[in-house]
């Protein structure tokens, strides 16, 4: 779903927005490999499909992953993610973020 989504959002957004989302699965494998604290905040699903995408990175993994200028915008958006798991939680609308998109590809076209 990460590659896929950056893909698709790639046409009308800028690697700003997208590179994030294209790390998101590689973001959780790294959170749980430098943070134990992480792991514990994932869902049983996150935890079942963390072993599918290869677990935990390994130290190799971490090292070259730190390298990645967009790491600290991948963590951010992993995080946000898994804050937006909060059962309950109200949340605006898709009207409500239309226009601050829009100006994001607005800006990414001109």
């Amino acid at each position: 779903h990460d590659e896929a989504g950056a893909v698709m959002l790639g046409a009308f957004f800028p690697k700003t927005v997208t590179e994030p989302i294209r790390l998101h699965v590689a973001t959780k494998r790294y959170l749980c490999a430098v943070d134990p604290d992480y792991f514990d905040t994932l869902s049983p699903a996150s935890v079942y499909t963390l072993e599918l995408q290869g677990g935990p990175m390994s130290d190799k993994e971490v090292a070259a992953f730190k390298q990645n200028p967009n790491l600290e915008a991948a963590v951010k958006l992993r995080l946000w993610d898994e804050a937006s798991k909060i059962k309950g939680k109200k949340t605006p609308g898709f009207k409500y973020y239309a226009p601050l998109l829009q100006r994001i590809v607005d800006t990414a076209a001109s």
